[in-house]
C-alpha cells in the first residue's frame, strides 16, 4: 500500500513563538537555506522577527546581562574597529562567524602593523580601546601616549635621565585600567596617573597619588579597579582605587620570598612563590586560600618547535605602518601532543621548576614556568577548596626552553579560552575548550621580531632598530557592494538564482542581497572543512581579534 504524505509549511501550521524556539537552536546555515524557500519565509527571518533571531544567544555574542542592543561593541577589544558601522543583529552575526571562522583556521588570515614610539625602546605597553590610545614605557625611561590609529604620540612624561621631577624611570613597570596608569618609582613607592580631568587634553595624564611602602616592592597589577602591590618581605597591600587618592583597604602578611608576579580576581589576589607555585588570599579577610601548582600526576601535553620561516622585512619607520594586505604564512600551525616532552640532559624536574608570571581568566588560571612549562587550572576555586583537586582538573603543557627568557618571569597572557606565551623568542598561541579542560584544534606559533630560526638564504629576518609594538589582527576584512573597491568584482552566483526563481511566494530581486549576503557567508563556511578541526573549540564567544 503507497501512503501518500502531505509536506505543511511550518509558519502555516505552528505559532511563531514555536518557530521563534525552534530558529533559537539552529545554526546560521539554517537561517540561510530558509530566507531562500519562500517570501514568507525571508519576511519572517529578515524583516519581521530579524532582531529577535540574530540577537539569540546561539547566533550572536554578548555579555552576560547586557541591555539587548548593540552599545556593547563601543568596548570591543578590536584594533581595526573591526564592528565600527554593526547596525544590526543581522550584521553582528555574520562578522562575528566570519572572526571564529578565521580563527578555527589552520593558517588564519592576518593583517599585521608595527608601532615603533619614537626612538625609544619599549618596555611595557597598554592599550586602551574606549579612547584609542596606547600607552608605554621605555628602557630608557619615561611615558608615551600614542594614538592607536594614526601612530602619533599626542603626550609623554620624559626620563628620569633627563629631569627629577613629573618624570618616569628606565624599565619602569606600567598598569593601567579606564583611564588610570600606575607606574613604579624609584625606591619603593608607586605613581598614580589619571586622564579625562577638568582641563585635559586628550591623552594628557595627571598625577593623583603616589604610594609608599616601607618594604622592598617586587610587583603589582591593576584590575577590577583595585590596585595590589606585592613585597618580598612577606607583605601584600591591596588599595580601593575608586577614591582619590587611592585607600590602602588591606595590608595582607603573606609567605616571604614572592618573586613579583600577581593577578587578581575580583575577591582573591594570586602570588607567585617561585619553585613554591601560586599562593592565592583573599583580597578583603586577607585568609590565606591555598596554592596553584602541578603534580607529578597532572595530565601532561607536549609541543615540539616546528621549523619557522622569518618573515622578511625591515622596519624603521618611527610611526604605525598600516596594517598589509591580509595574508596567511606567518602563522605556522603546531601539534599539542598528549605525553610528556621526551627527556633531555638539561630536564628540569616538575618539583624543582621555577613558577613566574601567573594569570586569571574567570574560572581559568594558568602560570609559566622557566623550564618552558604551562600550567593550565580550569577550576582555580575547585582546586584551592581541595588540593587534590589539581590532579583531576589542572594539566601541564611542556616546550624545549633553556631559560634565556625567564630572567622576569616570562611573558604570558590568557583571555577567552587562549593562552599567549613566549619561549625563545617565539610567541606560542594555545587554545582551549570552552570548558577550558580540552586541548584546543589550533596552536598557531608566530614569528616575533628578530627571530632567526629557520632561516633561509634569500629570506632574512625580520629587523627592528629598537624594540616596537607588533600587532596582528585577526579581524578578516568586511566587504558589501556600496563599498566595494575600485575595479573590484563580486561574485554572486546565488544572487543570480534567486533572481531567476523569483515569483508568486518566491524572494523578489529586492530580497537578493540580503540572501546574497548570507548564502556567501554560509558558502564560505562551508568551503572550507578541511580548516575546521574542532568548531566548538575554534570559535570565539567574544568576537576577539
Amino acid at each position: 500500500m503507497v501512503r501518500n504524505f502531505t509536506l505543511h509549511d511550518p509558519l502555516a501550521i505552528l505559532p511563531p513563538e514555536i518557530i521563534l524556539r525552534i530558529l533559537d537552536f539552529s545554526p546560521v546555515s539554517t537561517l540561510g537555506s530558509l530566507l531562500a524557500v519562500s517570501k514568507a519565509w525571508h519576511q519572517f527571518i529578515d524583516v519581521t522577527h530579524q532582531d529577535a533571531i540574530y540577537s539569540a544567544g546561539s547566533k550572536t555574542a554578548q555579555p552576560e546581562n547586557a541591555p539587548r542592543d548593540l552599545k556593547f561593541l563601543n568596548q570591543s577589544s578590536s584594533v581595526t574597529n573591526y564592528y565600527r558601522g554593526t547596525s544590526s543583529w543581522k550584521e553582528l552575526c555574520k562578522r562575528q562567524t566570519l572572526l571564529a571562522h578565521n580563527w578555527a583556521a589552520k593558517r588564519p588570515v592576518h593583517q599585521e602593523s608595527v608601532l615603533q614610539v619614537g626612538n625609544d625602546s619599549v618596555w611595557r605597553f597598554r592599550a586602551d580601546f574606549k579612547r584609542r590610545l596606547i600607552l608605554s614605557t621605555a628602557h630608557e625611561g619615561g611615558l608615551n601616549v600614542t594614538d592607536m590609529d594614526s601612530g602619533q604620540m599626542i603626550w609623554r612624561l620624559p626620563s628620569t635621565y633627563d629631569r627629577d621631577e613629573d618624570a618616569v624611570r628606565p624599565y619602569a613597570h606600567l598598569e593601567y585600567e579606564d583611564g588610570v596608569a600606575v607606574f613604579d618609582r624609584e625606591g619603593n613607592a608607586v605613581e598614580v596617573w589619571k586622564t579625562d580631568l577638568e582641563g585635559a587634553a586628550r591623552g594628557e595624564f595627571r598625577r593623583i597619588a603616589v604610594l609608599d611602602h616601607e618594604v622592598q616592592t617586587r610587583g603589582f597589577q591593576l584590575s577590577y579597579r583595585t590596585l595590589c602591590v606585592v613585597s618580598n618581605a612577606g607583605k601584600g597591600f591591596v588599595y580601593d582605587m575608586t577614591q582619590q587618592p587611592p585607600m590602602l583597604t588591606t595590608c595582607l602578611d603573606i609567605e616571604h620570598g614572592a618573586v613579583g608576579h600577581l593577578d587578581q580576581s575580583e575577591d582573591s589576589v594570586i602570588y607567585s612563590m617561585g619553585t613554591k607555585g601560586y599562593h592565592a588570599y583573599h583580597k578583603k579577610s586577607g585568609a590565606f586560600l591555598g596554592i596553584l601548582r602541578p603534580t607529578n600526576e597532572s595530565e601532561r601535553f607536549h609541543i615540539c618547535a616546528p621549523h619557522v620561516v622569518a618573515d622578511a622585512e625591515t622596519g624603521h619607520s618611527n610611526q604605525a605602518q598600516r596594517p598589509n594586505r591580509p595574508r596567511r604564512g606567518v602563522i605556522t600551525p603546531v601539534q599539542v601532543t598528549k605525553g610528556a616532552l621526551p627527556l633531555s640532559d638539561d630536564t628540569v624536574a616538575l618539583d624543582d621548576d621555577e613558577w613566574g608570571a601567573g594569570m586569571l581568566d574567570g574560572e581559568l588560571f594558568v602560570g609559566f614556568s622557566r623550564a618552558g612549562r604551562v600550567f593550565v587550572c580550569p577550576n582555580w576555586r575547585s582546586s584551592l577548596r581541595d588540593q587534590s583537586a589539581s590532579v583531576c582538573h589542572g594539566s601541564v603543557i611542556e616546550c624545549a626552553s633553556n631559560g634565556s627568557n625567564f630572567d622576569l618571569g616570562g611573558w604570558l597572557a590568557v583571555r577567552h579560552h587562549r593562552i599567549l606565551f613566549e619561549i625563545q623568542d617565539r610567541i606560542y598561541v594555545v587554545s582551549l575548550g570552552h570548558d577550558n579542560h580540552t586541548i584546543g584544534w589550533r596552536r598557531p606559533l608566530a614569528n616575533i621580531p628578530g627571530d632567526h630560526h629557520g632561516r633561509r638564504d634569500e629570506n632574512t629576518s625580520r629587523i627592528f632598530p629598537t624594540k616596537a609594538i607588533r600587532i596582528l589582527s585577526m579581524a578578516p576584512e568586511i566587504f558589501n557592494a556600496s563599498r566595494k573597491r575600485p575595479g573590484e568584482s563580486i561574485d554572486r552566483p546565488n544572487s543570480e538564482k534567486l533572481r531567476a526563481r523569483a515569483g508568486p511566494g518566491q524572494p523578489t530581486e529586492q530580497m537578493a542581497q540580503s540572501q546574497a549576503d548570507l548564502f556567501q557567508l554560509v558558502s564560505l563556511l562551508e568551503d572550507d572543512q578541511e580548516d575546521w578541526e574542532d568548531q566548538d573549540s575554534g570559535s570565539d564567544p567574544e568576537g576577539v581579534e
